[in-house]
């Protein structure tokens, strides 16, 4: 399965959300140009700026589709820390609840090093984790995310925390 993932901007202090789009987009797509006619389809547009549509000092809504290589990510694992000025034990302990549900990429561990910090790297098995993760990390909107299969299924990801 090949994603391709759009990531809305707040172009204007604000997201559009709605039934079809939302703060990010995942799209299953054979190619580039697929994901991109998909998106087109589902209300993602480009030039925003240009056109008078988005806000001139935030930027375009939409840029162009990333691919989502979850066998890359996993390879290097993606870093997954908290950090504060409480105690190991504390931070350990809410380190595995946010990232003790996905796979130990690297085993976290405790640096006092510039910042206090209980880090290490989380892997993904599938789009849906992933998903979830950057809900649960950078949502904004409900739903955070939506899914869209080639077969023709919508899933939503919405922030759990």
């Amino acid at each position: 399965m090949t994603f391709y993932e759009y990531t809305q901007n707040n172009s204007g202090g604000s997201f559009v959300s709605n039934e079809k789009v939302c703060h990010r987009l995942f799209v299953e797509a054979d190619s580039y140009d697929e994901a991109e006619a998909i998106a087109e389809g589902l209300g993602v547009y480009w030039n925003g700026v240009d056109e008078g549509t988005d806000c001139a000092c935030c930027g375009d809504r939409w840029g162009s589709a990333s691919l989502v290589n979850l066998e890359r990510i996993n390879q290097k694992g993606w870093e997954a820390g908290v950090y504060s000025n409480e105690t190991s034990i504390e931070k350990e302990k809410e380190w595995h609840e946010r990232y003790g549900n996905y796979p130990i990429h690297t085993t976290p561990a405790w640096s006092d090093y510039i910042f206090r910090s209980y880090s290490g790297k989380i892997a993904f098995e599938n789009i849906e984790q992933y998903a979830q993760f950057l809900a649960d990390e950078y949502g904004w909107t409900t739903p955070d995310a939506r899914i869209f299969y080639k077969n023709g299924t919508v899933r939503e990801v919405s922030k759990n925390r």
